[in-house]
């Protein structure tokens, strides 16, 4: 007499299931990996073309006009790099500007008091302690 093995009800749907979903993840990986090399690929081609207008540049073949419409020309594609100019900019901007400055300056104060350098006639702790007399000082 053989026994069969039975699954519960649901398993082998739940199998398949799974089974396909892996299939499909497989598969979308795939894509993303070829997406990925072509882009790696176009990305040298850029780095490799904007290095020949420099060396031609450095070799006096090549003007500075030349090596900028060339940079321009290989990099106003690419949405990240633009999106961290606008970044970096705006960073820029905000560190640099006095009224910022100030508000970040109140922010870190209330939060960390004891950070906040002294200013010019503030009494410190080590202030408010008297200084040690010198050898010469004690004998006059």
């Amino acid at each position: 007499m053989t026994e069969q093995k039975t699954q519960p009800e649901g398993v082998s749907e739940l199998t398949e299931q799974l089974a396909a979903e892996l299939i499909a993840t497989r598969q979308q990986l795939a894509a993303v990996q070829q997406q990925l090399a072509m882009e790696q690929a176009a990305a040298q081609q850029r780095q490799g073309h904007i290095s020949q207008t420099v060396e031609q540049f450095i070799e006096g073949k090549a003007t500075v006009g030349d090596v900028v419409k060339n940079i321009s020309a290989s990099v106003a594609g690419d949405e990240n790099l633009w999106k961290g100019a606008v970044v970096g900019a705006a960073a820029a901007v905000l560190l640099t500007s006095g009224p910022f400055r100030a508000a970040m300056g109140k922010t870190v104060d209330g939060l960390f008091p004891g950070l906040r350098p002294q200013k010019a006639g503030e009494n410190t702790a080590s202030d408010e302690v008297e200084p040690k007399k010198t050898d010469v000082e004690q004998s006059q």
